[in-house]
């Protein structure tokens, strides 16, 4: 009987120290993970300047890149009055950043993409060009968006128009792109 409860003291202490140890290491997961989310924003940032700079040394010196703000905030299109947007795990929402991402990720060795940026009329539009180099498909899709404030005095970014190879989408078509960006978003 001695020797199960020296047993059962030593498997409490074991378990004490081990959970001690998984203590440490979550602490340690979490102050990587935030480590790595700044290296990010920092990685961010370095490419929006380097596009920054790209677009004026090929403009003549006339930035045309939308602000950190207007790429950060929510993206959401109208529908019946009401602001619809994508809103993923940790209560994160989907901005024009994260749309602009997903597209750049179809980059690959066979598909070909180049995006560009215009402000007009108080909008900007984001123009992507795509070529399969498999297929030789072309693809061209035009979005405009402009910053929002919503009567409940969110500031978003809103999705006016988007035009796929020369036909503007219709209102159903973006719920439905919403829906899955949401799908994706919360994967």
């Amino acid at each position: 009987m001695t020797d199960a409860l020296d047993n059962q003291s030593l498997f409490r202490s074991e378990i004490r120290s081990l959970r001690d140890e998984v203590a440490a290491l979550r602490a340690e997961r979490e102050a990587e993970a935030s480590r790595r989310e700044e290296d990010v924003r920092v990685l961010r940032e370095e490419v929006a300047a380097l596009k920054r700079r790209l677009t004026a040394g090929e403009s003549g010196g006339i930035i045309d890149f939308p602000p950190a703000e207007f790429l950060a905030s929510p993206l959401v299109i109208a529908s019946g009055g009401e602001y619809l947007g994508v809103q993923g795990k940790e209560r994160k929402h989907f901005s024009l950043q994260d749309f602009v991402q997903l597209i750049e990720r179809k980059e690959s060795a066979t598909v070909a993409l180049e995006t560009s940026w215009q402000r007009q009329d108080g909008h900007w539009v984001l123009v992507v060009r795509t070529q399969d180099g498999e297929s030789g498909r072309e693809q061209n899709i035009i979005l405009v968006a402009k910053k929002t404030v919503t009567p409940s005095r969110n500031t978003v970014t809103e999705i006016i128009r988007l035009n796929i190879d020369g036909n503007d989408a219709p209102d159903a078509l973006l719920l439905t792109l919403f829906r899955q960006l949401k799908t994706v978003f919360n994967g």
